[in-house]
């Protein structure tokens, strides 16, 4: 389950949609337009990366895989959109 807020106003989370998979322990970047989540357990260590675009709300899309599984791992993101890492 993927969940979200709106920073402006104060309230409980909102379901945005579901990841391709349940995972914990997952990394995140994002740009003003996607958000991706990296890596993760389940209970063992995961390769999958998943993306949901900002503006809409939505189940989660499979973005590709990373070159191994992690967990717990950090990330970062410049905001340039195009930059980012795992």
């Amino acid at each position: 389950m993927i969940d979200y807020i709106t920073l402006s106003t104060n309230g409980d989370a909102v379901d945005f949609g579901d990841a391709t998979t349940s995972k914990a322990q997952i990394s995140s970047v994002s740009s003003s337009s996607r958000g991706l989540f990296g890596g993760g357990a389940s209970p063992t260590q995961i390769n999958i990366i998943d993306y949901v675009t900002i503006s809409t709300t939505g189940n989660a899309q499979d973005f590709g895989d990373l070159t191994q599984p992690k967990g717990t791992q950090g990330a970062c993101s410049d905001s340039h959109g195009g930059l980012g890492g795992f």
